[in-house]
């Protein structure tokens, strides 16, 4: 099923020089770290495959290509995730950055400076390693929120299909294949859409994936594993450097281990919320917003879909508008040990 994924976004001139990079030590690491920050290891949630950093690096580079046919900025799109820790955005809560959730990812530089084949290849193909320290120079890949980037798109797309089973393969073939580059309000080049019917279409799965985001369920998974995370690091058991090397299931064996209520925490179906204060362990905490507002072709200029659908401007006041209710909790897990 990862393959149909996949196939979506491969262009028909195949980027043969990504090849190589995907067997170095760096990109094989992210195999093992999965998309949903940890959520695959509850049935809170059911994706439909497991869906790596790796999956998504390589998502993201395909289509970095398919809209630029540029080397550079392709492999950095390829490698746009390599700094990423196990439970990747779950670290940032443990960190306490739960809302900008931009603490936890180790730099570009630092990482390929440790891995000599990922060094000699970049080397070879003229890419300077400080060409990568800025990913927003490459606006296809990455820009500001709530722009519409590869980066971003993938996102959406990913979570209505894989993650929260909202829209079909069908579907998501539709709206990818209605996007162009585009001119924004500040002249650079970004994604958006050919036609209004398509851009809607996003914006309803950009609801669905923004809400999911800000709501309880996707926050205590996060802040539960966080938590287990650090009781098991004050046992000594791990350390913060371990998220950087080891594999996800090597850390998820430690805590299946030493963590009493985690067998709980896997097989668990329903989460509760509420806006009255239970007594277990429960999770209040605001997370980063996301949200992607696209572009979207008119006649001869291109505009924010906000601003000239009805329908999207709707959308994106429900997404502003959207809380959960504060608390949000398990029954069973009267606490973290």
């Amino acid at each position: 099923m990862m393959t149909e994924y996949l196939n979506l976004f491969v262009d028909r001139e195949y980027p043969d020089f990504l090849n190589r990079y995907l067997i170095t030590k760096t990109m094989k690491r992210l195999k093992y770290v999965t998309q949903f920050c940890g959520c695959d290891y509850t049935n809170l949630y059911q994706p439909k495959f497991l869906y790596t950093r790796f999956d998504h690096s390589l998502v993201v580079a395909h289509m970095t290509w398919h809209f630029t046919h540029d080397k550079k900025e392709t492999l950095a799109a390829l490698l746009h995730d390599i700094g990423t820790p196990c439970f990747a955005h779950t670290i940032d809560f443990l960190l306490g950055d739960s809302i900008n959730q931009e603490s936890s990812e180790e730099t570009l530089s630092d990482v390929i400076a440790r891995d000599e084949e990922l060094k000699r290849y970049l080397k070879e193909d003229d890419i300077p390693i400080e060409d990568l320290s800025n990913l927003e120079q490459f606006p296809i890949l990455e820009n500001h929120s709530p722009r519409l980037c590869t980066d971003r798109l993938d996102g959406v797309l990913h979570t209505c299909y894989i993650w929260l089973h909202t829209n079909s393969l069908s579907e998501i073939k539709e709206v990818y294949d209605d996007i162009i580059v585009l001119q924004n309000e500040d002249g650079r080049k970004e994604l958006g859409f050919k036609n209004l019917k398509y851009a809607n279409s996003f914006a309803r799965m950009t609801r669905t994936y923004a809400k999911e985001l800000q709501g309880n369920r996707d926050k205590y998974v996060m802040k539960y594993i966080s938590e287990a995370l650090k009781k098991v690091a004050e046992q000594n058991l791990i350390t913060l450097s371990d998220l950087y090397q080891k594999k996800e299931s090597e850390i998820v064996s430690i805590l299946r281990e030493h963590i009493s209520s985690w067998s709980t925490f896997e097989h668990v179906t329903n989460l509760t919320s509420s806006n009255e204060k239970p007594n277990q362990f429960f999770v209040s905490v605001e997370s980063k917003k996301r949200n992607v507002v696209p572009l979207v072709q008119r006649k001869t200029t291109s505009k924010r879909i906000d601003t000239c659908s009805k329908i999207a401007k709707k959308i994106y006041d429900d997404i502003a508008s959207y809380h959960d209710e504060q608390y949000a909790y398990i029954p069973s897990i009267s606490k973290i040990g």
